[in-house]
């Protein structure tokens, strides 16, 4: 199969996963949010964005293990790929045991950090934290077996699995919060469908790599110093995201309220699915830039790069410029309810999600720019730009909040301003000073075009909306349809280089006649 028919499948595969994540995640979410209440939710809410953040105590190292996995299967050398699956995994047997550690004492400080849950949660935080914090251990070992299909680019059974999982938990999910076992039963169904995951995902990467061992454990000194050497840039890249993407929530938990937790919870939800399910173009084509930088064909890398930013820009722009344009009316019909998510909610979490998709749009133009920089070997500089994006949401998130009052709004106009800085200029800069890409170059071919994109998507959306008002879910799925059907033909013409277009074209071409001819031989 052509490099070409594998990225496509692959991506095919990612998004697919992702899309199915995200229908779930719109069903399901409102049934959990008044089910369990914005004071439960939150809790839960909470519970979860800290074990989140124990899974960067690996150091980095389910990401290195994942990058010399490719390295080597490339390479051809198999005893360094058995070397590094099993060093990895006896490195996971000795932080899982601290992890759970960790889970006993956040359990007992839980309620001086977040004063105002209400007391009689404080025992069940102190039980659940730790089985959740041995969940992030299966995590890291079920990824690491999951890194094995990947290296393989075998992204459709990997993905395949990770539907089956989805199934588990969602079915889990519904039975735990019907029978009214609250968070209790939500943490038991994570558990038990990321556990079916780790032995499917053992089962499936021996399947596809007959020389996959996992026993005895190994500490070999060279990968040890291999993992962490390049592990330990991953780890401060992964703590930077962790300090963008969630500190946000255990501010607004520990400056405003835990309800309101909930309330930024429900407008950050589809910006974050919609920035995952971007980057995963990202992580389609790193395997490809790996193998171009490897060999030296900067050319082929640069045109990967402006080919994954113009994906990006196809997809990603009329997702966040239609939640800035359609969030309002999409949040009252998701999750309004009088008593658990009354008007005020709609409204604070409109704004949260208006203002995070709009910190989005400018750094569509960076996708792939972490993956180009770090396949040349530049992951000190990328890490260290990730602290300084990192330490700087923070601090206008928290100035914002304490000093200028606006709250919720605040909190995510920190990430806006940090992300427009740092991820816009700062990383394309330092990404075209090591590529040889000209700012000129990205302006016409790039820049110039989505701003473009943009001006024609917005009149069009303020067009649909005054000629058919949102009253239901018929009028809104319409507007969408409208709008999509108008954008896509124009965003193609505009974004897509004409080569590409006749190339399509061509394809389409092709296609249309051979099954004009079956269709004359039936």
């Amino acid at each position: 199969m052509s490099s070409a028919r594998i990225i496509v499948r692959n991506l095919t595969a990612n998004w697919t996963g992702h899309v199915v994540n995200l229908v779930v995640m719109f069903f399901l979410s409102p049934f959990v949010v008044h089910t369990l209440g914005e004071v439960e939710y939150g809790i839960w809410s909470l519970l979860t964005l800290l074990t989140g953040y124990m899974g960067i105590l690996d150091l980095g190292i389910r990401a290195s293990t994942g990058r010399h996995i490719i390295l080597y299967l490339g390479r051809g050398e198999h005893d360094k790929v058995d070397q590094t699956i099993r060093t990895s995994l006896g490195i996971f047997s000795v932080i899982g045991f601290g992890i759970v550690v960790v889970g006993v004492v956040l359990g007992w400080l839980f309620p001086r950090f977040f004063s105002s849950v209400p007391a009689e949660y404080h025992t069940m935080v102190k039980l659940l934290l730790p089985l959740l914090a041995a969940n992030v251990w299966i995590s890291m070992v079920r990824v690491l077996f999951s890194s094995v299909l990947a290296a393989h680019e075998r992204f459709d059974i990997s993905n395949g699995l990770d539907l089956i999982m989805l199934a588990l938990r969602t079915v889990g999910t519904i039975w735990a919060l019907k029978w009214g076992m609250g968070i209790i039963g939500l943490s038991v169904v994570v558990v038990a469908s990321n556990l079916a995951g780790l032995l499917g995902n053992q089962f499936l990467a021996r399947r596809i790599y007959s020389r996959l061992r996992v026993w005895p454990l190994l500490f070999s000194k060279a990968r040890l110093y291999e993992l962490y050497s390049y592990g330990i840039f991953a780890f401060i890249s992964a703590v930077s995201a962790k300090v963008i993407g969630q500190t946000d929530f255990f501010i607004a938990g520990a400056v405003v309220s835990v309800a309101s937790v909930t309330v930024y919870s429900v407008g950050a939800m589809l910006s974050f699915y919609t920035h995952s399910f971007i980057g995963l173009i990202g992580n389609t084509f790193f395997p490809p830039v790996q193998r171009a930088v490897a060999r030296n064909e900067m050319g082929s890398a640069r045109w990967l790069f402006f080919r994954q930013v113009r994906l990006a820009l196809i997809f990603g722009l009329p997702l966040y410029a239609g939640y800035c344009f359609f969030a309002e009316p999409f949040m009252k019909l998701w999750m309004f309810d009088p008593v658990k998510f009354p008007m005020e909610s709609v409204h604070q979490a409109a704004l949260v999600l208006i203002i995070l998709a709009a910190s989005n749009l400018p750094a569509l133009m960076d996708i792939g720019a972490q993956g180009l920089l770090a396949a040349m070997g530049h992951v000190r500089l990328t890490a260290t730009l990730s602290i300084v994006e990192a330490m700087m949401n923070l601090g206008l998130s928290l100035f914002f909040v304490l000093i200028l009052d606006w709250k919720l709004a605040g909190i995510a106009a920190g990430t806006l301003v940090s992300r427009i800085l740092m991820r816009f200029f700062v990383l394309l800069g330092f990404t075209f000073q090591k590529t040889g890409i000209k700012w000129k170059t990205f302006v016409w071919e790039i820049l110039a075009r989505a701003v473009g994109v943009f001006v024609f998507f917005a009149g069009l959306c303020l067009l649909i909306r005054w000629l058919f008002p949102i009253t239901s879910w018929g009028w809104f799925f319409l507007q969408i349809i409208l709008v999509l059907t108008v954008y896509f033909p124009g965003a193609f013409w505009i974004l897509v280089p004409q080569s590409d277009r006749q190339r399509v074209y061509a394809k389409g071409k092709e296609l249309f006649l051979r099954r004009w001819r079956c269709k004359r031989l039936v």
